[in-house]
């Protein structure tokens, strides 16, 4: 669900920026190789890089500045999607059939870091990137979510961390002030709503409710609570804190408010478009995918910090670099991997594919700092930043991709469709999940 989009995102983005994304995406060739520094290997060598974005991604078109200042490394490129990079990657490793680098969902690492799949960049950089400290150049969300037993193991690409998404032309006609809290939330969301078919039930302008467990574990974060304990030994998610998220996320649906968006619920396009749909969570990808989707609906968006209860929270995904411990030439990958992070290809991140570049300097360049039209002239990406800052990413701990989906994601859905209570759900899904632990 959660990547799926990508290639509509790119489209989006290409269209509304083609005549400026080659200068900001790749860098100008000044018709002459560089010269490398003295301690580099310039032995001839060839990397594979794997890369799952689609036709809309950033690491293509940086390809010919990367030869022009390394032309000693022939990069052999393959695009695959991303249900098969997550089929492959792993089976690859095993095989001994690794590229060098990939583009790795940040909601895989878990695994595959817990498991010895990826290199420990720390040895391999030094701690340095590009010249600098990595620690300097990502948030300090970012920077967790890079490490696994205090190395890092991915260099986070771009990030997701999720906003509020709102109507405001609706909530301006309505008179309903943007919500910063779960009280205002549930108030603006059921003011919000409108029943247009005399049915006793709202049908336009529902709070979208996702059935999954990066939705929900925004609310469990918001709340104090947390996926595993402190050492990750056991479920936590069931405490009275992930009960009363469930529970609160519930209420939209509840109170006719929100409206259940699983997988049987059809294209979400058409819903923002029919105005079924009028508030919703999401990541910075969400705004290419409605410019691309919907241009009609120019000026009726606006992005806000998501309200919380008793602090800000989001779960905190995007796409890594890594560097696979069977790589055959890590040294080269590494040059790889910083040259897609210096911050003219990290601004690629946005122009080329419409997602949220993930060092800092990146998402403060002018490149990404201007005003949007589509959201009213807004400058949105402060507040996925700011967003990205208080996130957390999802346990590493091997079990993670079966903790995650069923498990967690089972329970979320049987709670919110009243199958079970939000405390027998979690608490279910809580056993098994400690059994999977185990």
């Amino acid at each position: 669900m959660i990547r799926s989009t990508r290639l509509i995102v790119g489209l989006a983005a290409l269209a509304l920026v083609v005549g400026a994304c080659g200068s900001a995406a790749s860098p100008s060739p000044s018709g002459a190789p560089a010269t490398p520094a003295a301690s580099l290997d310039t032995t001839p060598v060839t990397i594979v890089v794997w890369d799952y974005y689609g036709e809309a991604t950033p690491i293509k078109p940086a390809l010919a500045g990367f030869a022009l200042e390394y032309p000693w490394i022939t990069v052999k490129y393959e695009a695959l999607d991303w249900d098969s990079m997550n089929e492959k990657f792993a089976v690859g490793v095993s095989a001994g059939a690794a590229p060098d680098v990939a583009t790795l969902d940040m909601t895989w690492i878990p695994t595959l870091a817990s498991n010895g799949v990826l290199e420990d960049l720390s040895a391999l950089s030094g701690g340095m990137l590009n010249g600098a400290p990595i620690a300097d150049q990502f948030t300090a969300g970012g920077n967790e979510a890079m490490q696994y037993d205090g190395t890092y193991v991915t260099m986070l690409f771009d990030f997701d961390a999720y906003a509020l998404y709102y109507r405001a032309d609706q909530l301006e006609k309505k008179g309903i002030a943007v919500p910063t809290n779960w009280d205002e939330f549930r108030a603006a969301a059921k003011a919000l709503a409108e029943d247009t078919n005399a049915d006793g039930k709202p049908d336009k302008y529902l709070f979208q409710v996702w059935p999954d467990t990066f939705h929900w574990a925004q609310f469990l974060f918001q709340n104090g609570g947390s996926i595993l304990n402190a050492d990750n030994t056991a479920a936590a998610f069931n405490s009275p804190e992930g009960v009363a998220a469930l529970e609160y996320y519930k209420g939209f649906i509840d109170d006719g408010s929100g409206m259940y968006f699983g997988p049987d619920q059809g294209d979400q396009m058409a819903a923002f478009k029919d105005d079924t749909l009028g508030m919703f969570l999401n990541g910075p990808y969400m705004m290419g995918v409605l410019k691309d989707g919907a241009p009609e609906m120019a000026g009726k968006w606006r992005i806000a910090p998501a309200p919380y209860s008793k602090q800000p929270g989001s779960y905190l995904g995007g796409t890594g670099l890594g560097i696979p411990v069977a790589a055959a030439s890590k040294q080269a990958a590494w040059l790889f991997v910083q040259y897609m992070l210096r911050p003219e290809q990290q601004v690629g991140v946005y122009t080329y594919a419409g997602a949220a570049p993930a060092t800092t300097v990146a998402l403060e360049s002018p490149e990404v700092s201007q005003p949007d039209p589509y959201f009213g002239d807004q400058v949105a990406f402060p507040i996925f930043l700011d967003t990205m800052k208080t996130a957390t990413h999802f346990p590493y701990v091997k079990a993670w991709s079966e903790i995650q989906t069923p498990t967690i994601d089972d329970a979320v859905a049987a709670a919110l469709l009243g199958q079970a209570s939000a405390q027998v759900a979690l608490d279910d899904a809580a056993d098994e999940t400690n059994s999977l632990l185990k």
